[in-house]
């Protein structure tokens, strides 16, 4: 075996208690490199057409990758994957901090959950120790709450803890996992995963060290991420402000979600930047694990809300759907929104997208304050969406019914408020605007998890002549706005690229295009903490290869090219600002899609075809 890695998965049946070592050769970890390729991989082994999401048989693996665990800057991240009860297909979540790297500390590369428990129960993982324990004292507490009990039990040092929150005890099917207590894997309902199985938290000590290869080799790489910071641009901008620093550029590009995502402008907009916030507002900011980047910023207010900073600041995404997309400008009251979110354990973009879908409604006319239960529900009234929050995460009222998603909630209120509703696939948008950004259109519409705003890189990869473009094989520049087959090249290119690093499980904002590192410094990554002398081709395919199994796992489970579509509301031009009268054409968004098709190697629905498969080494998954 090589070094970075331990060979050793847990694995864990929840029903019946037991627990097992299972191990792969050094092929296993250069095919699949861990997190969703890991993930991905066991539930086409281990799930069929007719596996519920919510039932004891759905596989839950909680994966680092084969780099984690070095102190370098973006390389903490693990991952989280399982059926989703928010698609219905392929969930796939990620978040920073220290989980992953005390995972590995502990001895086991990965871990995979199965089953159900009699009662709400807990995995504690002590290096070669594990148990399964009863949350009694737990459950129904708040990710802060719980958090105090699990720290006064095992300490604060050397304790990694991922727990759902009473959100997801209660099956909210966009409930999320919060690690520690200032990250989060926000998307596709892993929070309901974990309750449906009664599982309220693993938490992980370890006092051991991941041996790695070349240990000069990564003292370079992170000496190198501290040197580049004060000219990278964005990230030194967000090691300033986090990314609630960068709602001023994307407003004045018009990209910044409004009233719904009817425009990408507000001329409130800078009140929701960082850069603006009052002084006694801001507070001190955390990092992730052996990060120099120090992303996360946390903020703490008395008034108009009692807003803490124990459970991390709004991120950008979360300060457009919990604030501009509601037309919403305070951000203390974005803050305390995005408070109570942390403290149920629901994910913030699915959550705004569904406060925003019924405000229009009700602004249309099509739903009533009564039929809500809230007198003056709609834009503008943040007290609505905090009472809201409170609803959906104790199942309250039509929070019961907004608990289980978009579509629960138009089979609730009537056909006719579909056309407000913007999601795909079930999962609700980010802040960044289809109709702005042509490769996100795409993106967001094929995509296996549903609309996602960090699964390629954006479009001015198209304008740049740089090698962030050209090491990926893009080698002409077009116009931001194009639409041709460069713009769907440079989305497919960067779509493998990016998959790369959910399995490598590496922070974005280091490793993404043009950012800290360079394409041959993963390269670099990967010989110095496993030895294993990777090329970018072979880590290319391994990005290729997961996409290709995500999509063969949403075919068997009913998903067609049928599903790869935009709500209507994409296809309607945008009202106000810089990006007034845009939208995405739809002979453009058909056009890109089946190229899209033609590029990944699959037929004209979607399907991979053989020759494909067989590339990839994935004849098995047929």
């Amino acid at each position: 075996m090589s070094k970075g890695y331990t060979g050793k998965f847990l694995r864990i049946n929840l029903t019946d208690g037991s627990f097992r070592e299972e191990s792969f050769n050094q092929d296993f970890y250069r095919k699949y490199l861990g997190g969703g390729g890991f993930g991905t991989y066991f539930l086409l082994k281990e799930t069929d057409a007719n596996t519920d999401p919510l039932s004891p048989e759905n596989v839950i693996t909680i994966a680092p990758g084969i780099t984690t665990g070095s102190a370098v800057s973006g390389v903490s991240r693990c991952g989280m994957t399982a059926l989703s009860p928010e698609t219905g297909g392929i969930g796939d979540s990620q978040a920073g901090g220290s989980f992953g790297p005390f995972l590995k500390r502990a001895g086991w590369d990965a871990v995979i959950i199965t089953g159900k428990a009699a009662e709400m129960s807990y995995i504690y993982i002590e290096d070669g120790e594990v148990l399964i324990l009863g949350a009694e004292d737990v459950s129904g507490k708040s990710i802060l709450d719980a958090r105090g009990v699990f720290e006064e039990k095992y300490g604060r040092k050397g304790v990694s803890v991922m727990q759902c929150g009473p959100a997801g005890e209660k099956l909210v099917k966009y409930a999320s996992v919060s690690s520690d207590l200032h990250d989060a894997y926000g998307r596709t309902g892993m929070g309901a995963v974990f309750g449906s199985k009664n599982l309220r938290a693993v938490v992980v000590k370890s006092s051991g060290t991941v041996e790695f290869e070349d240990p000069e080799g990564l003292k370079t790489l992170a000496k190198t991420a501290i040197s580049r910071i004060p000219g990278s641009g964005f990230v030194s901008t967000i090691k300033k402000y986090g990314t609630e620093g960068i709602v001023l550029g994307n407003a004045e590009a018009g990209n910044l979600c409004v009233h719904n995502y009817s425009t990408g402008y507000h001329e409130d907009y800078a009140k929701l930047d960082r850069s603006n916030y009052d002084e006694a507002f801001l507070a001190k900011g955390t990092t992730c694990y052996g990060c120099a980047v120090g992303c996360r910023k946390t903020v703490k207010a008395e008034t108009p809300y009692k807003v803490t900073d124990k459970l991390g600041g709004p991120e950008f995404e979360t300060i457009g759907v919990l604030g501009s997309n509601l037309d919403i400008f305070d951000p203390v009251a974005v803050a305390k929104a995005n408070e109570l979110c942390n403290t149920y354990g629901i994910d913030t973009i699915t959550l705004g997208g569904i406060v925003s879908y019924l405000a229009e409604s009700v602004e249309k006319g099509l739903i009533t304050d009564d039929q809500i239960g809230y007198k003056g529900f709609g834009f503008g009234n943040p007290d609505a969406v905090i009472w809201l929050i409170e609803q959906v995460g104790n199942r309250e009222g039509i929070g019961d019914i907004l608990a289980n998603g978009f579509e629960a909630a138009i089979k609730h209120f009537g056909e006719e408020t579909r056309k407000y509703a913007v999601h795909v696939k079930g999962h609700g948008f980010a802040v960044h605007m289809p109709q702005v950004k042509p490769s996100l259109a795409l993106m967001y519409a094929v995509v296996p998890i549903g609309a996602d705003h960090m699964s390629s890189e954006h479009d001015w990869l198209i304008t740049d002549d740089s090698e962030a473009s050209r090491g990926l094989g893009i080698l002409e520049t077009d116009d931001v706005n194009s639409t041709g087959t460069n713009k769907v090249r440079m989305a497919v290119y960067s779509q493998y690229y990016y998959s790369v690093l959910d399995s490598l499980n590496l922070c974005m904002f280091c490793w993404g295009a043009g950012s800290l590192y360079t394409y041959p410094e993963l390269e670099d990554l990967v010989r110095y903490t496993t030895g294993m002398d990777m090329t970018f081709w072979e880590l290319m395919m391994a990005g290729e290869r997961k996409i290709t199994m995500m999509r063969l796992l949403n075919l068997r489970r009913g998903f067609t090219d049928k599903d790869d579509k935009l709500p209507e509301k994409m296809f309607q031009p945008l009202y106000d600002g810089p990006s007034k009268g845009r939208s995405v054409n739809k002979e453009d968004f058909e056009r890109m899609k089946a190229q899209y098709y033609g590029f990944l190697g699959w037929d004209e629905h979607g399907a991979p075809l053989n020759g494909k498969l067989a590339e990839l080494g994935l004849e098995w998954a047929v």
